[in-house]
């Protein structure tokens, strides 16, 4: 009887077809070896640069967040350390514009010398 990839049946043949399995097995696990080996250093660069670009679109997204923050903040200074600003809170304080130098300030008595 004779099997396709087998070989001849002979008993003889059947211990050096035996023998050749070990070669066979190697080369097998070398060529596997070979090819993890050469996908693993194709596929971890192309790893890392995508996680390294998912990181980027994160930071720029941050960015853009941190400068509308910045933006909204520096109106708000602006706003506070406007002259209408100051002025109307200077007033809830209960403080009153300074005198021009050598007059009197209002509402104050001159004392006499």
């Amino acid at each position: 009887m004779r099997l396709p990839g087998l070989g001849p049946s002979n008993r003889y043949f059947i211990a050096q077809r035996d023998r050749q399995w070990p070669h066979v097995l190697t080369a097998l696990l070398v060529v596997s070896a070979l090819a993890v080996l050469a996908l693993g250093l194709v596929g971890w660069p192309r790893l890392k640069s995508t996680s390294i670009h998912y990181e980027l679109i994160q930071l720029r997204a941050q960015v853009a967040e941190l400068e509308e923050r910045e933006r909204v903040l520096q109106l708000a200074l602006e706003r506070e350390r406007s002259p209408e600003r100051l002025a109307a809170r200077a007033g809830e304080l209960g403080l009153v514009p300074a005198a021009p130098v050598g007059l009197p300030a209002p509402g104050v008595e001159e004392a006499a010398p």
